[in-house]
């Protein structure tokens, strides 16, 4: 039986451009590990490489809050300026809230790092006003799903999972939601 490693104090916040290359580390892994099986690997390349390329990242960093619409990364970073997950989301029009990312390291899923981003982004929200949380989750996810579901969200609907620049995967994603 192996033991899970210490985990470490952090404090979850707003990132700034010292957490960029993290976020890019542990979003690209996180999103790898959790679509393996799921997604064609180099899909996986490509949307990690596009959503996650520290030009991108660095940009979405700078812009957070300038629209209520992405709200910024949240990070859980350690005093030493290790990135041990990250998170954002916006809201759009009509007080919808969206998590459009929530990542963290693999090792330590399970002692709350994600509840905790998660929060964090909720709080967020709720304070222009969003009165419903959504997410998309790839189908057969057996990471994100049982996590939004211990946490309140409902699936809602099951669309076709697209990459970035619009093409078919064959794979699926559950829209999930809940009342915040």
């Amino acid at each position: 039986m192996t033991t899970a490693p210490p985990l470490p104090a952090y404090d979850v916040r707003l990132a700034g451009v010292a957490e960029v290359a993290g976020i890019c580390e542990v979003c690209s892994e996180g999103f790898a590990e959790s679509s393996r099986g799921l997604l064609p690997p180099a899909t996986i390349e490509q949307q990690a490489a596009a959503y996650y390329a520290p030009d991108r990242v660095l940009r979405e960093v700078l812009s957070a809050g300038e629209d209520p619409r992405w709200q910024g990364y949240v990070v859980a970073v350690t005093a030493a300026g290790r990135v041990l997950g990250a998170a954002g989301g916006g809201v759009a029009p009509h007080g919808l809230g969206q998590v459009y990312v929530l990542y963290l390291d693999p090792a330590l899923r399970g002692r709350g790092v994600g509840t905790a981003l998660l929060d964090f982004v909720t709080a967020q929200q709720r304070s222009v006003d969003a009165s419903e949380q959504w997410v998309s989750v790839t189908d057969g996810n057996r990471m994100g799903i049982p996590f939004y579901l211990a946490r309140g969200f409902v699936v809602r609907d099951r669309v076709p999972f697209t990459t970035t620049d619009g093409r078919p995967t064959g794979a699926h994603s559950l829209r999930m939601s809940r009342p915040v």
